[in-house]
């Protein structure tokens, strides 16, 4: 029991440390590169500063700054998972990723990681802009916001690096992209709106488990289709 135990220990140490060397190379080019980064940052903020000057600089109802944030963090997620598995299609890499001596889901697991530690980077430079112009009192319910977003863009990450995967090898890709992210991500996007909302309306943490238990939901249940079909789809 113990042997396998220490099998089963080692095993998963190799599966995260592949998945981590995978997420900081793909991070040091996404980086090294920082036009990408600096596009979807203009994206982003300019996005909110033409909600802020479209609605004169006044306070907005909560579903509506929630709506917007959303929207913006969406289509952001969209310029930054172009470029996952495409990235790794259009330039012949990714045959040096199906020999490394890891899982599929190793790799995958790598690619999550780096979408959520860039999306997270987004929403860090976006929140505050967002507080500021679209005049958001969030007091001392800031941390909860910052929670909400971090799962949000963990679901964002599993379902964006999925469906990058599905249509690297399709022509057209980018576009299809956009089409398929629109329905997968919704079981995100929507709880995490609601949870927005209510936040920035004046709830607490408390007040919307229900939403980061459906967020969490999603999450269990995309990583059980991953685990089931992920392989099939880096052979294809």
């Amino acid at each position: 029991m113990q042997n396998s135990k220490n099998i089963w220990l080692f095993a998963i140490s190799l599966f995260w440390q592949a998945a981590l060397r995978i997420a900081e190379k793909d991070l040091r080019t996404e980086f090294r590169r920082s036009y990408e980064v600096l596009s979807i940052l203009t994206f982003s903020v300019g996005s909110i500063l033409i909600c802020s000057f479209a609605w004169s600089g006044g306070s907005v109802g909560p579903e509506v700054s929630a709506a917007a944030l959303w929207t913006i963090l969406f289509f952001a997620s969209i310029l930054a998972f172009t470029t996952s598995f495409t990235r790794e299609a259009d330039r012949g890499t990714l045959g040096g990723l199906k020999t490394l001596p890891c899982s599929p889901l190793a790799i995958l697991a790598g690619k999550i990681i780096y979408g959520t530690v860039l999306l997270f980077f987004v929403e860090c430079v976006l929140i505050p802009f967002s507080i500021i112009f679209l005049n958001l009192e969030l007091g001392g319910r800031f941390p909860a916001l910052l929670l909400v977003c971090l799962l949000g863009a963990v679901g964002l990450s599993f379902a964006g690096s999925f469906v990058s995967g599905l249509v690297m090898f399709s022509e057209g890709k980018t576009l299809l992209l956009s089409f398929l992210l629109i329905p997968v991500c919704m079981p995100v996007l929507m709880p995490s709106v609601s949870a927005t909302r209510e936040i920035i309306a004046g709830s607490g943490i408390s007040e919307v488990v229900p939403e980061l238990r459906l967020l969490t939901a999603f999450l269990l249940m995309i990583t059980a289709i991953m685990i089931l079909t992920f392989e099939f789809v880096l052979e294809e």
